[in-house]
């Protein structure tokens, strides 16, 4: 009987704790947006140029250089973004919605990516 009240008092707490609010600690989904940009930026960047660089002996570490760089660009640490990280994989809604704004992001810019390109004209020779 004991455990059943524990249980319930238990229930009880956990379905009345705060779902809407950001704890202390934890970066708000507008920077953490921002910072998984960069992350995601970072890793394209990656994949594409140093993983390919033969100068470049410890890729691993160039990797880990860049993610530095990203934390120092936006003041964290990585153990506030390991913890933010943590806390919006626990919460699908507000994850969804840092990813939901990084692909319409995304969308935005893609024409500006793939649009043609205005060649410049070329300078006149001067007439001699």
């Amino acid at each position: 009987m004991i455990r059943l009240a524990a249980i319930v008092l238990f229930m009880f707490f956990v379905s009345c704790s705060n779902r809407t609010g950001i704890p202390k600690g934890i970066l708000p989904p507008d920077s953490m947006q921002v910072i998984m940009k960069d992350i995601i930026m970072a890793a394209q960047y990656s994949s594409q140029y140093i993983s390919k660089d033969s100068l470049k002996k410890d890729k691993v570490k160039a990797n880990q250089d860049l993610l530095e760089d990203i934390f120092k660009v936006h003041h964290i640490s990585r153990t506030e973004f390991k913890n933010s990280l943590v806390f919006y994989e626990s919460r699908p809604d507000l994850n969804k919605k840092i990813f939901d704004s990084l692909n319409s992001d995304q969308a935005r810019h893609r024409n500006d990516l793939f649009a043609p390109q205005v060649k410049a004209k070329p300078f006149p020779l001067p007439v001699k």
